[in-house]
């Protein structure tokens, strides 16, 4: 059983993570290869004429003309550019949106039986991930829609930024110019600031976009585990006062996954070139590392349930809700019942129905002058 009793750090959450991987990684992988796998086939189908590339590497083939067998293996341009259109605004979207709701709630409800404590099924993780799927499809085409406004609401700013900063870096560039007798140094100084006024912009774009991202992100536990049929406004209350910890958690899991593609993939070309064996090593290896993403969200949803209720969820697992059973009522009052369910106390009459804690006892009969009339006993 993982234990989820007290908040954790950034360190705690990965090696939580990471245990629940590494006991679980048959299942884990299992599901990758289902949902992903044929994202991977259906990439290679459309960008690449993979008749023409060889199996193996051949002998005596360098990389670079293993590079050039595999540019004439995606074909024209023309050829290469209608492929990459119909893959990345046609297919994947589309892919994204039937898909990758049930291939995250899969993980949501393996760390969620592992904090059970209950046994782990390929059959039964399958099944509980399109639990509830019109709900997870509907908010995760809502959460796509809020980060497109987003993202269209940044740019649009961001093109008037950006004359801004042309105009005042053209001036300041101007400024040196008269100022300085190198005309060459001068315009060194431009490029410069140039540079560093578009990297400051790239910058706030991807932290607008992060910082709506982290705050609605956690829609999908809170359909899948808690059974809410909204969520995003759920996500923002669960993450506030979150944002840099949950940055940080990915911002590190970034690194972890950006070293060992890059790293796999150097290893794969010296070793298979282009080959299609390489290409299927480098989409097995991707598969793998999938789960580095997923698991951490499924463990931080949890810490941000401790964080921001105070439920021992620990306790609530053991008092009697088993895996793929969620007595709760969606949304936060439900919950907080939960936690009290589970703390072993007894809510007072009334109060499970949200009336006063305290309600006032029922009056003695009384004769009409106001005294009480004596309690009769059964005979």
């Amino acid at each position: 059983m993982i234990s989820f009793e007290r908040p954790m750090g950034i360190g705690a959450i990965l090696d939580r993570s990471f245990q629940i991987y590494r006991k679980h990684f048959t299942v884990t992988f299992l599901l990758m290869l289902l949902f992903f796998g044929p994202l991977y086939l259906l990439q290679n189908l459309v960008l690449f004429d993979v008749s023409s590339v060889s199996l193996l590497p051949e002998s005596g083939e360098t990389i670079a003309d293993s590079i050039d067998r595999f540019a004439e293996a995606s074909g024209s341009d023309d050829e290469l550019r209608i492929g990459l259109l119909l893959f990345s605004f046609l297919l994947m979207p589309l892919y994204m949106l039937a898909v990758f709701p049930a291939a995250v709630s899969s993980q949501l409800h393996l760390v969620r039986a592992a904090a059970d404590g209950a046994s782990v099924g390929f059959k039964e993780l399958l099944r509980s991930s399109f639990s509830r799927y019109w709900p997870k499809v509907g908010n995760t085409l809502l959460f796509g829609l809020i980060l497109m406004g987003v993202y269209m609401a940044i740019s649009t700013a961001v093109v008037f930024g950006v004359i801004i900063v042309f105009v005042v870096t053209v001036g300041i560039g101007t400024g040196f110019s008269q100022l300085g007798s190198d005309p060459f140094g001068s315009s060194i100084v431009l490029v410069v600031l140039l540079v560093v006024m578009y990297l400051l912009v790239a910058l706030m774009v991807m932290a607008g976009i992060g910082f709506f991202a982290i705050r609605f992100g956690f829609y999908l536990p809170v359909i899948a585990l808690e059974g809410a049929p909204s969520s995003l406004g759920r996500s923002w209350r669960l993450t506030k006062g979150n944002f840099w910890r949950i940055f940080g958690i990915y911002f590190v899991l970034s690194i972890i996954y950006g070293v060992f593609m890059m790293g796999t993939y150097a290893l794969l070309i010296a070793v298979f070139k282009l080959s299609l064996l390489g290409q299927l090593i480098y989409i097995v290896m991707t598969l793998l590392i999938t789960p580095i993403y997923m698991i951490p969200y499924a463990v931080t949803y949890f810490d941000l349930r401790v964080r921001n209720e105070g439920a021992d969820l620990e306790q609530m697992l053991a008092a009697g809700q088993s895996y793929g059973s969620y007595n709760g009522q969606p949304g936060e009052a439900g919950y907080a019942g939960e936690a009290v369910r589970a703390s072993g106390m007894t809510a007072p009459a009334g109060q499970e129905n949200g009336s006063p804690a305290n309600p006032s006892p029922e009056r003695e009969p009384s004769d009409a002058n106001g005294s009480k009339e004596p309690e009769k006993k059964d005979e």
